[in-house]
């Protein structure tokens, strides 16, 4: 009984900062405090707190989706013809598609069952250079 006894309690030492962690970040989380990181949590905290949502139409096929509204951000998925949630669009980087125009604008989407939201550009939504019904983020 002794050597188990003096088992569990090292057991304990080694893996109690590990639990203790684990603890402390299942109670933060259970709070609503911790913060995610990744794509998913860029985008969300662009979003405005109360948001009226609009659909919108992807014309084009194989456009990225991104974090942030320039070409350059992280681009962790496509889209082709199809629609998407808008839930508020900013300007970024200028975007060209020859023959549909320029937009300086992006919206940031979602798709209709729930997704991360990422940043689409407007020149490849129906709608114009900046959609009418969609609000400022």
């Amino acid at each position: 009984m002794k050597t188990r006894t003096a088992r569990t309690a090292r057991t304990a030492r080694t893996k109690g900062t590990l639990g203790r962690k684990v603890a402390v970040m299942a109670g933060i989380a259970a709070a609503g405090a911790l913060t995610l990181t990744g794509p998913q949590a860029i985008a969300a905290d662009t979003r405005p707190a109360s948001v009226e949502a609009k659909e919108v139409y992807v014309w084009a096929t194989n456009v990225r989706l991104h974090v942030e509204p320039y070409v350059n951000s992280p681009s962790p998925t496509k889209v082709s013809q199809e629609t998407l949630i808008g839930l508020c669009q900013k300007q970024g980087d200028t975007v060209t598609e020859p023959g549909q125009g320029t937009s300086s604008w992006w919206t940031l989407v979602e798709k209709p069952g729930g997704s991360d939201s990422l940043f689409i550009s407007n020149v490849y939504l129906v709608g114009g250079e900046k959609i009418e019904g969609v609000p400022d983020c």
